[in-house]
């Protein structure tokens, strides 16, 4: 009986010897992946933005008065619009009303002549400074520097009284188009209308910084409620959607339709 013969040694050693290289190519592998993976990952933590949570508001200066003093001035002194508007409260919303206001209605900026010392105040649960300011030509007017948890910025709806239409315009041509007025309201139950309005039940007196006689005006039973707690013993400032209604054909009364805002910026 002839002796098998035995296999080729070279073949016993090569493959002998596969299992182990695979083995070890595969533990390579994965530890490359692996260090690929947590790099990866910390290369991401490393990159993350902070959270709007995470972003601190800080204290205004104490005292507030020379820091919002300096806001003050800064703005006055400016410029131009794009250079009032960096300096405004809220000023992507502000910036298309302050375009509408003075560059197609044409009003000018106030001037500042003098400033009477700043007074502390709250606005809307912001810390608020408030200044008289006498220009060089024209009546007084306050203007409020309000802290927006990183600097002091101007209140510019509250400086202009802005409105979607020139107040004097609004009361002359009566439009039935709602328009949005920052005005001061107040219960009219003891105030008379004027005589040609005298038998009509209006409950809202409406004024205005620019100009002296005020407006009375009348709502709806829903709204009514909401402006009498606004308005009960005092002079509020809120902002209004206003239009003008024919309750006869020949009475034209002003017409209340919603509060914008519970102050003088929405």
């Amino acid at each position: 009986m002839k002796k098998r013969k035995n296999a080729n040694p070279k073949k016993v050693r090569r493959g002998g010897l596969e299992k182990p290289v695979t083995g070890i190519l595969l533990v390579a592998a994965y530890a490359i992946a692996l260090i690929l993976i947590v790099g990866g990952g910390m290369i991401h933590r490393k990159a993350r933005e902070p959270s709007p949570a995470a972003i601190l508001y800080a204290a205004p200066p104490e005292p507030m008065e020379p820091a919002a003093r300096e806001a003050l001035e800064a703005f006055f002194e400016a410029p131009d619009l794009a250079a009032k508007a960096a300096l405004v409260r809220d000023g992507a919303r502000v910036l298309p009303m302050m375009v509408d206001f003075h560059e197609t209605r044409g009003h000018a900026f106030p001037t500042l002549g003098k400033v009477s010392p700043g007074q502390a105040a709250d606005f809307d649960g912001k810390p608020m400074v408030m200044f008289e300011v006498e220009p060089f030509s024209g009546p007084r007017f306050f203007a409020a520097v309000v802290w927006d948890g990183h600097r002091f910025a101007m209140d510019w709806e509250s400086l202009t009284a802005y409105g979607t239409m020139d107040w004097i315009e609004f009361t002359e041509s009566k439009p039935s188009a709602p328009q949005t007025m920052r005005v001061y309201l107040r219960e009219a139950k003891a105030t008379m209308p004027p005589p040609d309005v005298r038998l009509m039940d209006f409950n809202f007196q409406i004024e205005h910084r620019d100009h002296e006689e005020p407006l009375f005006a009348k709502a709806g039973e829903g709204m009514e409620e909401k402006l009498q707690a606004l308005a009960a013993g005092r002079r509020t400032p809120v902002t209004l959607s206003l239009e003008w209604r024919d309750l006869t054909p020949s009475l034209r009364v002003l017409w209340i339709r919603e509060i914008v805002h519970k102050g003088w910026s929405p």
